[in-house]
């Protein structure tokens, strides 16, 4: 998701050599996706789980966070 959003942006703005963006801005981006969702397989019954955007942005959250060496 984070990288089509800077896909997104260097789309949007061909002529700047750096592109940089914050959470809210990440956050409103995946809010104005109409169809966004993701399957997580759960091996306990073989099967796929929806997740909506809420559970991806908190994913997402998570995962920059820990990428800044921060703690949950």
């Amino acid at each position: 998701v984070c990288k089509i959003y800077e896909e997104h942006l260097k789309r949007r703005n061909p002529n700047t050599p750096t592109i940089t963006y914050d959470i809210s801005q990440l956050f409103d981006f995946v809010d104005q996706l109409t169809d966004l969702s993701c399957l997580v397989y759960q091996k306990s019954t073989n099967t796929y789980a929806p997740y909506n955007k809420d559970w991806i942005k908190e994913k997402i959250y998570v995962l920059l966070r820990r990428a800044a060496g921060h703690s949950e």
